[in-house]
């Protein structure tokens, strides 16, 4: 029984397997902090496309209210107009609808402009406008744009 005993107080070789043991932790720890950067640069490559997205949305918008007139008054919407617009990976698009017309009768624009009994109306439109990145990033922007005062 002794003998037995005095096998398992033997310490040689727990050396290589405390040193097996730790190289062990260090792996895991190693693949852990590597799939974790990782992770963070999806993210970040991720919000990067879907705000680069918003601004091309944000650019449709824009191209949409430069196309406002008050002739442009066909309710059907629209497809907007993008020439010239480069954005490299992102790509805008959007419509424009006609809303209607907001007449504001028997008014004057300011003091002393004299008195407009016909009145003035404003025209009123809806843009929507959609931009798409790499990664099928997407966004979309909604507007109400008022044209006018145009007199009656």
């Amino acid at each position: 029984m002794r003998r037995s005993w005095r096998h398992c107080t033997d310490e040689r070789g727990i050396a290589s397997v405390m040193a097996i043991f730790i190289m062990v932790m260090l792996l895991v720890t190693g693949i852990f902090l590597v799939r974790m950067s990782s992770t963070e640069g999806d993210i970040a490559y991720g919000s990067m496309w879907a705000e680069g997205s918003f601004f091309a949305a944000d650019a449709a918008v824009n191209v949409g209210v430069d196309q406002v007139t008050p002739v442009n008054t066909n309710p059907t919407a629209q497809a907007l107009n993008f020439t010239g617009v480069n954005l490299g990976a992102f790509t805008p698009a959007g419509t424009i609808a006609f809303s209607g017309t907001r007449p504001v009768p028997n008014s004057s624009m300011c003091t002393g402009t004299g008195y407009n009994t016909c009145g003035f109306a404003f025209f009123d439109y809806a843009i929507t406008g959609t931009g798409t990145g790499p990664r099928s990033a997407q966004r979309t922007a909604d507007a109400r744009v008022s044209y006018g005062p145009v007199a009656q």
